[in-house]
């Protein structure tokens, strides 16, 4: 019995050993860390001139550092329109009276499913506004994520994203192999939202979202970031009208709505962009100082 417990402890003991770096591997990786400023905000909070929602296409098209104003990024990959309107409610008491809601719509806004990727909301959120919230879930994510094989496998694409198969990089082929893959995916979510009537339901949360927001006294616009060119051909204007616009075109709201989507100030110029749909620094920069400018156009400053 002696020898057995002896045996069992080392492995045991091998296992955790061999577990750590696996573990802080994933802890360190961006993927992980991706809600790292809406974290640091949490922790020190201030009032903000501009609070931004949508998914990746948001989370990379904002930075309003040089234009002096505050700037809170409530954008996360793959966010779901019901995540927008939960982050909104707990993090909106700290936008300035006059301050504005930028509303981010994309491809995915009527399409995409509640989010169930919920991991990157347990630090940001009050746990009864995650669904579906598991406790063992919580802890493992928080503190061995690398038992959770998604949050593994985020973590290692993370890391090897510059060494994939030269047709998987970004500009492969000019970006269309890219855009195909990204097109095959939204076509396959909104075969699923129509199956499931979830376009209805994403088309009434935009619409509590800007209630909401009037409510409140917030000034809010609705926008559509800059795509390249290799985007705009697979999402070209009959695709949107199918996925985005014939839905936003029955609300009932004298919200503006700035579309920059096919914005030739970007549509040729690789130089702003990460990939086709994707603004990089230089991008977000030069797109930001354009939305500000329409802001103020439109009385918002």
């Amino acid at each position: 019995m002696g020898r057995l417990f002896i045996k069992l402890t080392i492995i045991m003991t091998l296992a955790l050993l061999l577990f750590l770096p696996f573990n802080s591997f994933v802890k360190q990786s961006r993927s992980y860390n991706i809600n790292d400023d809406i974290v640091a905000f949490k922790e020190n909070p201030h009032p903000v001139d501009i609070i931004n929602l949508g998914a990746s296409h948001s989370m990379y098209g904002y930075y309003f550092k040089p234009t002096g104003m505050s700037h809170l990024d409530l954008a996360l990959p793959a966010q779901s329109i019901q995540y927008d309107f939960k982050l909104l409610k707990e993090y909106g008491k700290y936008l300035k009276s006059d301050g504005v809601v930028i509303m981010s719509i994309s491809q995915m806004t009527f399409v995409s499913f509640e989010d169930q990727s919920v991991g990157k909301y347990y630090e940001i959120l009050d746990r009864s506004e995650i669904e579906p919230f598991r406790l063992l879930d919580y802890y493992s994510y928080l503190y061995a994520p690398a038992t959770n094989s998604e949050s593994f496998l985020s973590a290692l694409s993370g890391k090897w994203k510059n060494v994939k198969w030269q047709s998987h990089q970004s500009w492969a082929n000019d970006g269309k192999n890219y855009v195909e893959r990204k097109s095959a995916h939204v076509e396959e979510q909104y075969q699923k939202a129509v199956a499931e009537n979830s376009i209805e339901e994403n088309l009434k949360q935009l619409e509590e979202i800007l209630d909401y927001c009037k409510e409140q006294g917030y000034q809010v616009v609705l926008t559509i970031e800059p795509v390249h060119r290799t985007y705009q051909e697979h999402f070209d204007e009959k695709t949107m009208d199918r996925l985005v616009f014939q839905h936003l075109n029955t609300l009932e709201t004298d919200v503006p709505f700035l579309n920059y989507m096919n914005d030739p100030r970007f549509a040729d110029h690789k130089k702003y962009f990460h990939d086709s749909d994707h603004l990089n620094s230089a991008g977000r920069k030069k797109y930001s100082w354009i939305v500000y400018e329409e802001l103020k156009k439109l009385g918002y400053f």
